[in-house]
């Protein structure tokens, strides 16, 4: 079978990917010799309850003795081999170059440079309203909240439904702070969903017993867009979106790399990524009290 223009165009694409990557690790070899660790872009603290795009902070491993040999036979091996998926490909030479360790970045940040979290020795209590939701919605959220806990190590408790329609703005109580609110709406009821959105999430800080923690927050979710995968039975994707928007809910901000969850678009990724995991650890372990 004859492979098509756009598999041609993909394969140069990533052939000149390729050479980009080598040369880049020439230069990098050149200029610190090999054993040097670049670092990525530092992360810039934030003024608490205040979301704002932040440079995505990356971690990376030191490039190896011999770590240009292998970027060239990455390189071969894709001239060689021109069935080999750009992905794959891509997966082969972030292997080699250390970035699969991924990236991770935060909502907010205190002025010490930590980021803002929950109290992690408490569960995280939640309610979901179902109007407007699948059919099979407790699975949808059952299948998030076990994703984002695996990941990251929290608590979560259900305590039940709730009409609760506040999907703009959780009201802030420290005393009595209400449960995180899952719900479904449409671009009606929450002008943030317009276009190709298909969730939000967010959190609401609050100084408690001398530091700044998240204490409340709210998911809401595009009724349109989960009657579309609802009617093409893509259960993968429902649970993940959602995850994703608890993801913001602890406190992960979006990164470029698509390779993560935390990605601004979700294109497929089968789960948190290496950055997504580091950053909820970093999340997890913050002092609870």
């Amino acid at each position: 079978m004859n492979e098509s223009r756009r598999e041609r165009r993909a394969q140069r694409r990533w052939r000149r990917e390729a050479m980009r990557r080598l040369e880049e690790l020439d230069r990098v070899d050149r200029e610190q010799g090999l054993g040097a660790m670049p670092y990525g872009t530092p992360d810039y603290p934030s003024r608490p309850g205040r979301r704002r795009a932040q440079r995505p902070r990356r971690t990376t491993g030191p490039l190896i003795p011999g770590l240009l040999i292998s970027g060239i036979i990455a390189g071969l091996a894709m001239l060689h081999d021109p069935g080999m998926t750009g992905y794959r490909f891509r997966q082969i030479v972030d292997h080699l170059t250390g970035q699969d360790a991924g990236s991770y970045a935060f909502v907010a940040t205190n002025s010490s440079g930590d980021p803002v979290g929950w109290n992690s020795c408490r569960p995280i209590r939640y309610v979901v309203n179902p109007a407007g939701a699948p059919e099979d919605w407790e699975d949808i959220v059952g299948g998030a909240i076990e994703t984002v806990s695996d990941a990251s190590g929290f608590e979560f408790q259900y305590d039940g439904t709730s009409e609760d329609r506040s999907n703009s703005r959780r009201r802030t109580d420290t005393a009595a702070p209400p449960p995180v609110l899952i719900s479904w709406a449409d671009a009606e009821e929450v002008p943030d969903l317009e276009g190709a959105t298909a969730g939000i999430g967010g959190s609401t800080p609050a100084r408690t017993r001398g530091r700044v923690q998240y204490i409340t927050g709210l998911v809401v979710l595009d009724t349109d867009a989960y009657d579309r995968m609802e009617l093409l039975g893509d259960r993968g994707s429902e649970v993940l979106i959602l995850a994703h928007e608890l993801g913001h809910v602890l406190g992960l901000d979006h990164v470029e790399d698509s390779d993560e969850l935390m990605n601004a678009e979700y294109v497929g990724q089968t789960g948190f990524g290496p950055g997504d995991r580091e950053g909820l650890e970093r999340l997890h372990d913050l002092p609870c009290r």
